[in-house]
């Protein structure tokens, strides 16, 4: 990284953790799809954790949680009728290395109902605990019908660092997607 490029990073904005935080996981490994099984185009999901400085964060922990494929969360307070996916955890927790970097095997979520009149976009929440700081965010997925919509992204301060297009990637599953959402801190 160049240094005009690591003097011009920003924090990245702030989200709400969601009714859906998981309660009773234990994550086990960065993989949420049971080795590719479950439902939905898989997403190769990574990033680096930076700090507005610029150096990587080494040790940092990244949590993600979302929902399925189908658009449900495996909580005991998502009681939407569609169905739960087996093949799928929803959860993982990894440490970044020592470049700062953490990867995850996932799905694409799909939206899903907030209330009678409203639905979520697909989005993927994460928290990330480094040192002496905590981050809670979500990324979002450029093009969603709902992202206009939803008002946790459009109060966000510079929504678009919150938004990623997942790519095509070659050499893996047939339709799997590819994105990099790079995570900063203030301070780490």
């Amino acid at each position: 990284m160049s240094d005009t490029a690591t003097a011009a990073l920003q924090r990245t904005p702030d989200q709400i953790v969601g009714p859906f935080y998981p309660v009773g996981k234990t994550p086990v490994g960065s993989d949420l799809t049971h080795g590719g099984k479950a439902a939905g185009a898989i997403l190769y999901l990574s990033g680096h954790v930076l700090t507005t400085a610029g150096p990587p964060l080494a040790g940092a922990e990244v949590e993600i949680w979302q929902a399925n494929a189908k658009g449900r969360y495996d909580h005991p307070n998502d009681t939407t009728a569609v169905p739960l996916d087996p093949a799928f955890t929803g959860f993982a927790r990894v440490t970044t290395d020592a470049e700062g970097r953490y990867a995850f095997h996932t799905i694409r979520p799909a939206a899903y109902p907030a209330a009678a009149d409203r639905w979520r976009p697909a989005h993927i929440h994460f928290k990330v605990t480094a040192k002496t700081e905590q981050l809670v965010t979500q990324m979002y997925f450029r093009g969603e019908d709902w992202n206009d919509r939803d008002p946790w992204l459009n109060s966000a301060r510079r929504k678009d660092a919150l938004i990623v297009d997942p790519q095509p990637v070659q050499g893996k599953e047939p339709g799997a997607l590819g994105v990099i959402f790079d995570i900063v801190l203030a301070r780490g």
